[in-house]
């Protein structure tokens, strides 16, 4: 992985190596009482991590919609399932229905008939705490343009390197909602499992 020397700053294109091209494909987890179970549908697609092994950040894809799942996990709407089809997780998480849609993708008017698209992220108590213009950009502020090392898009008749938006999950719940995480990575193993706090234990 190449790390964010400013994760804040959307000008700078930080190329991040994470896919299976470019052998970085880990398994997405979940810690509970210090057991790995898989995160599914979160992929490891979507998501990017920093290099840097103190307080590594966790991105992901700001406009796919099963980033509503980070949500789940931050308020504990999941139990598991234990499962030994895989070694080296523990099973699986089944997230809990419940009436809270933590992103939204609206529309926002400046008149009558004009409008813009913005993915809004909610709280448990149906708070906006985020706001994204859904440019495809970073903005400046959590989401960031990230590079994907060794895929390209066609454009304009040639090709470029592929880039796309992602959000600074880690920052957004420390800031948004008192929620800290950590990444913990298992190189051997292939496997990043994400540790969250409870809410409520801040």
């Amino acid at each position: 992985m190449i790390a964010f020397s400013d994760c804040h700053d959307a000008v700078q294109e930080t190329e991040y190596q994470y896919n299976a091209k470019n052998n970085f494909d880990y398994a997405l987890a979940v810690d509970v009482n210090g057991r790995s179970y898989e995160a599914w549908p979160l992929i490891n697609s979507f998501a990017a991590m920093d290099k840097e092994e103190d307080n590594r950040q966790l991105y992901y894809r700001v406009d796919m919609n099963h980033i509503q799942y980070l949500f789940h996990i931050a308020y504990q709407e999941f139990d598991v399932r234990s499962s030994e089809d895989n070694p080296y997780l523990a099973g699986t998480v089944r997230y809990q229905s419940t009436e809270n849609e933590y992103v939204k993708s609206e529309k926002q008017y400046t008149n009558a008939k004009d409008f813009t698209t913005v993915l809004n992220f909610y709280n448990k108590d149906k708070e906006v705490i985020y706001t994204y213009q859904n440019t495809g950009k970073g903005d400046g502020q959590l989401v960031q343009s990230i590079i994907h090392q060794g895929m390209s898009r066609s454009s304009n008749g040639g090709s470029e390197a592929a880039r796309d938006p992602y959000i600074n999950v880690t920052a957004l719940f420390h800031d948004k909602l008192d929620i800290d995480m950590k990444l913990d990575v298992d190189e051997e193993h292939k496997v990043v499992t994400i540790r969250m706090n409870k809410a409520e234990a801040r």
